[in-house]
């Protein structure tokens, strides 16, 4: 049975568990005369690379404008573009980038507004000056069933769950306690936490049963401070790379002097996800985010 994670603040209601949000696919633009003046919206985040393919048609490199462009770093090439914002954006930022094509054809330009997202950045835009062939049609088609079938086999495994036994019972109902049971490891000293982030960390603990990784994070809130109900979480490797199924709980008190508690689970087998991780949570709309370093698990 899967594990929810649990993120905290600001509200008397019991909290109710949320499926992680996952990487976001490839996503494609397709250019229309008619709509030479609409702004495409692109998701990108600080530290992660988005790169722009275009079809059909050459970039003009001396044209291309971009807000902020101090604050991102950009390569660009004769049909394609990378970006790769620094920790100065700010999530909830818009930034506007025009990307013009040489040549009389049209549209002349494209737009696109960069919105900043802490953690769910868009990492592939192929970018359709001309008619997309049947082959991509196809491909765009496969991509989506495939997500499609991922959420149908998470949700079979949420249905499963339910029907199983929970506590220590449970554990052993669904084959998740291994030769080693479930091993803790207390990390609250290693652990890496971002200057400004709003919250203090109390204490904070990984678990490893024999399928899946959690970390429990305990948050005290500085008098004054807002409230925040986590939106969605992001565990990811020192190389980029994220662990599958991340799903997570948040458990509210019924008063602001109590901590919160956060738990996050994710699977791995013994052998996988070791670390170092940097976990990220952030509240709607991506405008406020706690980031941790460090994680390590048993």
């Amino acid at each position: 049975m899967l594990l929810l994670f649990a993120f905290l603040l600001g509200s008397t209601a019991a909290a109710q568990p949320k499926m992680a949000p996952g990487a976001p696919g490839v996503h494609h633009i397709e250019l229309a005369e008619e709509g030479a003046h609409n702004s495409h919206e692109v998701v990108i985040s600080p530290g992660l690379t988005t790169a722009f393919r275009v079809h059909g048609a050459t970039i003009d490199r001396t044209g291309m404008l971009l807000e902020g462009r101090e604050r991102i770093w950009v390569s660009v090439a004769d049909e394609a573009i990378l970006l790769v914002p620094s920790e100065q954006v700010v999530a909830g930022e818009r930034l506007r980038l025009t990307v013009p094509f040489t040549g009389g054809a049209l549209p002349a330009s494209a737009t696109f507004t960069l919105v900043v997202h802490p953690a769910l950045a868009e990492r592939q835009v192929e970018i359709y000056r001309q008619s997309r062939s049947a082959e991509s049609l196809w491909a765009e088609v496969k991509e989506k069933d495939t997500r499609l079938q991922q959420c149908r086999e998470q949700l079979d495994r949420l249905q499963a769950g339910l029907k199983q036994p929970g506590g220590l019972l449970g554990l052993i109902a669904a084959g998740q306690m291994g030769e080693m049971g479930v091993t803790l490891k207390d990390i609250t000293e290693a652990l890496v936490l971002r200057p400004g982030d709003p919250l203090r960390v109390q204490t904070v603990k990984v678990f490893r049963s024999a399928e899946e990784v959690a970390v429990e994070v305990w948050l005290e809130i500085p008098a004054g401070a807002a409230s925040l109900i986590a939106e969605g979480v992001m565990l990811r490797g020192r190389g980029g790379e994220e662990l599958k199924g991340l799903t997570f709980w948040q458990d509210v008190p019924s008063t602001s002097e109590r901590p919160r508690r956060v738990v996050v689970v994710a699977q791995a087998t013994e052998k996988e996800a070791h670390g170092p991780f940097t976990l990220k949570l952030w509240a709607a709309g991506g405008q406020r985010t706690i980031t941790l370093g460090n994680v390590t698990f048993p």
